[in-house]
């Protein structure tokens, strides 16, 4: 049997939920700095926004969504490209301009598109996070049977 929390505890929690909830911060990341389930952050915040609670608004209604990101429709496209052009991944952007993350990913298409040079396409690198040994093996075979393989980054 688990220990159930006191009504100081549960108040303490919910306000500590609501806090990082109202500054923008994922179910599971309140999750794991609290120590507790991602649906129970859901519930808090979901009883507090039937309480009227301003705090736990929906996630584009956030203030900090609000201020991060921008107005307007140019805007918004610029935050995403301007972002995506320093090497941020389509669901970090989204998060923090309060969308979703298919909808970054359709404005750097739409961009590309049409010759942005700020939404360039991300190549996929096999040899991430592979083993100096297993790319020495990779060399090896190409020399041994005469096939290209190329593994970018350092080769000892």
């Amino acid at each position: 049997m688990t220990a159930r929390r006191s009504r100081a505890e549960v108040a303490a929690l919910r306000e500590a939920i609501l806090d990082r909830w109202a500054t923008g911060a994922r179910t599971v990341v309140i999750a794991a700095e609290l120590g507790i389930t991602g649906s129970l952050v859901d519930y808090m915040v979901r009883q507090a926004r039937e309480a009227g609670d301003a705090r736990a608004a929906f996630r584009y209604d956030c203030a900090a969504s609000r201020e991060a990101a921008p107005s307007t429709r140019r805007g918004r496209r610029n935050a995403i490209l301007n972002a995506w052009a320093a090497g941020k991944e389509a669901p970090q952007i989204a998060s923090v301009l309060g969308m979703r993350w298919r909808t970054v990913t359709m404005v750097v298409i739409r961009a590309r598109k049409a010759g942005d040079p700020r939404a360039t396409r991300r190549h996929h690198d096999p040899a991430d996070g592979m083993a100096p040994s297993v790319r020495a093996a990779l060399e090896r075979a190409a020399r041994r049977y005469g096939v290209t393989v190329t593994v970018p980054g350092e080769h000892p």
